[in-house]
């Protein structure tokens, strides 16, 4: 379905034939778009949000509806690859279940729960049941935060 397909959940369904709702992904994804935000896909639960399946959430520091993407990377020129090298990493004894995204104020999202990083072309670039990413744009290190969020000054609500 078309609705699958929307990476960040803004397009959804609901079965209304007594037929199976979108099931949970059986591996729970982070996707890095290329000079854009961080595609989601699994069984989340945002700063306390109801649950959900797919979003894209901010990793340029520069949108008006964080932790979401709202698209000001396009116009705010930011560049940043949606490859990286991979680091070495075991595969997890579970890849799916709850993932809980908490963005921390003035600071990275807070990501607990089973999860692959992979790039945009989908090469594996770890496996973690937590890691920090970042959302202000300036990592060294992106997807991850490496505290850059301090040095530069970004703002932005915690959960």
């Amino acid at each position: 379905m078309t609705a699958r397909l929307c990476p960040s959940g803004a397009i959804t369904y609901e079965r209304t034939d007594g037929g199976p709702q979108e099931p949970a992904p059986i591996v729970n994804l982070v996707r890095m778009r290329e000079d854009g935000p961080l595609a989601f896909n699994a069984e989340l639960r945002i700063a306390g949000e109801e649950p959900r399946l797919r979003a894209t959430l901010c990793r340029c520091g520069l949108s008006k509806e964080k932790p979401y993407c709202d698209g000001s990377h396009v116009d705010g020129g930011f560049i940043a690859s949606g490859e990286r090298e991979p680091k070495a990493s075991e595969p997890l004894p579970a890849r799916n279940g709850p993932l809980d995204v908490v963005p921390q104020k003035n600071g990275p999202l807070e990501v607990t729960g089973n999860l692959e990083v992979v790039t945009g072309t989908g090469h594996t670039v770890d496996r973690t049941t937590q890691t920090w990413l970042c959302r202000c744009g300036h990592s060294q290190n992106k997807p991850f935060c490496d505290g850059s969020h301090a040095k530069v000054g970004f703002i932005a609500d915690g959960a």
